[in-house]
């Protein structure tokens, strides 16, 4: 993003001396000006040029300002339009905000009000900018394309993480500790119809089960109706998207026969409520517990695997496919690169021959830690030697060869 880029304005007024003087005012503030003298030529200027923000008159002959502010959502859907006008009354206001004004200003003008407003106006649509920004960011991360590794193994996965996605239902990913389960869990809500909106992720180990429900289910809340409603709560914030439960075997049975009721029936009840709320959320499970040992578990329901079973999918373990180790190196090493400042021109054929061979207990996150850890401690312009590595990893690589 341009830390200086240049703030564009169209004034529009069918009065050419309050054109004049608001050109000249914001010119001096380092606005970017063009003028128009009526709704229809501001318009036409829309066509021209793209514009910040438009601060114009509502009542001109011809094309009104709600005509113009209508026709910029239109054209440019992000342009934040300011109404000016000396006849406000309450349901124009309503009418300027339900069409998408940013605000409205009373004549005779201000000054130091009118910059005032426009600066808010340009401030609102660049943060909005820098969040499309970033949530175009965030859906690049988790593309099919940001998976490293063309093994046949990956291939697979890839292939199937694009299926899943489409099919919508819930999903269990199976995988060992350090797979990436959590990483592939985005990929599927980031492939989906849902992905424009959240995956809400709850870590399901570790947590007091009365703890964990009333983070899930929220708490019930009387409204005038007397029905009551979740006030707060995983799954509301995760409604049309998509809630990411991990090592959601974890959960206790009570959490786990709630999910189960929720995926059968689309429903669910506040914690200490009474009345169902009906709810639109993907669940998508992960588990370290392979899911055959997950079947022989009292506490998971045979009804909640049996709804997950459609859509199961095993992330493979680092030493399953182990030709893709050296693009998972030099993909971590460009990582660590770029955050560090300090790059490193590499690895030496003997740091990739121990590390090719190593067996990974701890997964693609091992091996994304140790790159990490030895790039913090390397001078800059240097490369990743064998000697480098943790005895451990030379060790079990000795260990490992057949007797001379």
């Amino acid at each position: 993003m341009n830390p200086n880029p240049l703030k564009r304005v169209l004034v529009v007024d069918d009065e050419p001396m309050i054109v004049s003087l608001l050109s000249t005012i914001l010119r001096e503030k380092g606005w970017d000006v063009t003028g128009a003298h009526s709704g229809t030529e501001g318009i036409d200027q829309l066509d021209r040029a793209r514009f910040d923000v438009i601060l114009t008159d509502l009542i001109m002959p011809g094309d009104t300002g709600i005509d113009l502010l209508r026709a910029a959502k239109e054209i440019h859907p992000d342009v934040e339009v300011i109404l000016m006008t000396g006849y406000a009354t309450a349901d124009t206001a309503i009418e300027a905000m339900r069409t998408g004004a940013f605000h409205y200003i009373m004549k005779p003008l201000k000054p130091e009000e009118v910059v005032h407003l426009l600066e808010k106006a340009y401030s609102q649509r660049q943060l909005q900018l820098e969040n499309r920004f970033l949530k175009s960011e965030i859906h690049a991360a988790h593309h099919v394309q940001s998976v490293v590794g063309d093994s046949e193994p990956i291939l697979r996965l890839i292939a199937a993480l694009q299926g899943i996605a489409a099919a919508g239902g819930p999903v269990l990913l199976s995988g060992e500790q350090g797979t990436g389960r959590g990483f592939f869990a985005r990929i599927v809500h980031f492939h989906s119809p849902r992905s424009g909106e959240l995956c809400v992720p709850v870590y399901c180990a570790g947590i007091p089960e009365k703890t964990l429900i009333a983070e899930l289910f929220g708490t019930p809340c009387a409204i005038e109706d007397r029905t009551s409603v979740p006030l707060s709560g995983k799954m509301v914030l995760a409604n049309h998207g998509t809630l990411y439960l991990s090592e959601f075997a974890e959960a206790g049975r009570k959490v786990l026969e709630r999910i189960d009721r929720f995926l059968a029936d689309k429903t669910m009840v506040p914690d200490g409520g009474t009345e169902p709320v009906s709810l639109d959320v993907r669940i998508i499970a992960s588990s370290a517990v392979p899911v055959e040992e997950l079947a022989r578990r009292r506490d998971v329901p045979p009804t909640l695997l049996k709804a997950l079973e459609p859509r199961i999918l095993r992330i493979p373990a680092l030493r399953e496919h182990r030709e893709d180790v050296p693009l998972l190196l030099h993909h971590f090493l460009q990582e660590a690169n770029r955050e560090r400042k300090k790059p490193l021109r590499g690895f030496t054929s003997s740091a990739l021959s121990a590390l090719e061979t190593y067996d990974w207990p701890g997964n693609v996150r091992e091996l994304r830690d140790l790159v990490r850890a030895i790039a913090g401690k390397k001078k800059q312009g240097t490369m990743i030697d064998a000697t480098d590595t943790p005895p451990e990893i030379l060790y079990r690589n000795l260990r490992r060869r057949p007797p001379q």
